[in-house]
């Protein structure tokens, strides 16, 4: 039998070392369809228009949508769809066999468990989004298929697309029923389940509401938690950044989109819904994003 010299067995290792351990180790059984969203920039934030009449609009994080500016994106891919419960499955199945805790965030909680939290057995379908979660299971299931969270800008760039024409909702600017045609699954005046779902929808049942770049769901259905940490003031220092990632620190983290249970003015692509990273929601999931 041929046996590698002792320098040959060393070299092969240091350059398994070097160049394997570059590759994200994905332990998932799926493989989520993601899109590429290529290089570009646009005018990241809302306009007050949007907001006129709405009687909590000078609350700060509504404030924290202007002014509208410059951003700088590299290119990077996104998930087409939420993660579903399917996908969040197999994550919670692996930490129940192996107790492995390297993909938490560093700051994440002792007493912090991945488990989905407040859902009823109406929002648990393999093909409905993953919902009652919090950002550090979002942080760690993204982590865990080797990706990472999106940034709130990469966020909101999928949503709106490339082109300078201005976008309230990933579709355009129709509102989420004009002539009769259901767009996202929200929380209608209606009353609930007016768009067809009393809680979350399976994902992608809603084709009308794709985005420019042909991401799925990016209004309603679940919140969805972004990399960034949420300032009121941080826009009016951000102008012609590249790749920002928010604030260095903060209380809350920023929600994007909307779901089920929310009204129009909140799946604006502009608004900045927000929460504590600890803290669990029914209506709260997430979708991922990796480097080009």
């Amino acid at each position: 039998m041929y046996r590698l010299g002792l320098p040959s067995a060393l070299f092969l290792v240091g350059l398994c070392l070097v160049h394997c351990s570059r590759e994200p180790q994905t332990k998932a059984k799926t493989t989520p369809e993601m899109v590429l969203i290529p290089a570009g920039e646009f005018l990241m934030g809302g306009e007050k228009a949007d907001l006129e009449g709405f009687a909590k609009s000078n609350y700060l994080n509504y404030e924290a949508e202007y002014p509208r500016h410059q951003v700088k994106l590299s290119a990077y891919y996104l998930d087409k769809y939420e993660v579903t419960n399917a996908q969040y499955q197999e994550f919670l199945a692996y930490l129940e066999q192996h107790q492995d805790t390297s993909m938490n965030h560093p700051g994440q909680p002792a007493d912090q468990d991945h488990l989905q939290h407040y859902i009823n057995e109406q929002m648990t379908a393999d093909n409905q989004p993953a919902t009652g979660l919090n950002w550090f299971d979002a942080y760690a299931y993204c982590k865990w298929v080797g990706k990472r969270l999106p940034t709130e800008a990469e966020w909101e760039y999928a949503a709106r697309g490339p082109t300078e024409a201005y976008r309230r909702y990933p579709w355009g600017n129709e509102a989420v029923n004009e002539d009769g045609i259901w767009r996202a699954n929200i929380r209608p005046e209606q009353g609930w389940g007016a768009d067809g779902f009393r809680y979350t929808a399976p994902v992608g049942s809603f084709p009308d509401g794709v985005s420019p770049f042909g991401i799925m769901d990016m209004a309603g259905n679940a919140e969805e938690w972004v990399y960034d940490w949420l300032d009121a003031s941080y826009y009016r220092n951000s102008q012609g950044a590249q790749d920002p990632q928010g604030p260095a620190d903060g209380h809350n983290k920023v929600i994007k989109g909307g779901s089920f249970g929310t009204d129009p003015i909140h799946i604006r692509i502009a608004t900045k819904l927000y929460g504590a990273p600890e803290v669990k929601s029914e209506m709260q999931g997430c979708r991922c994003a990796k480097d080009s």
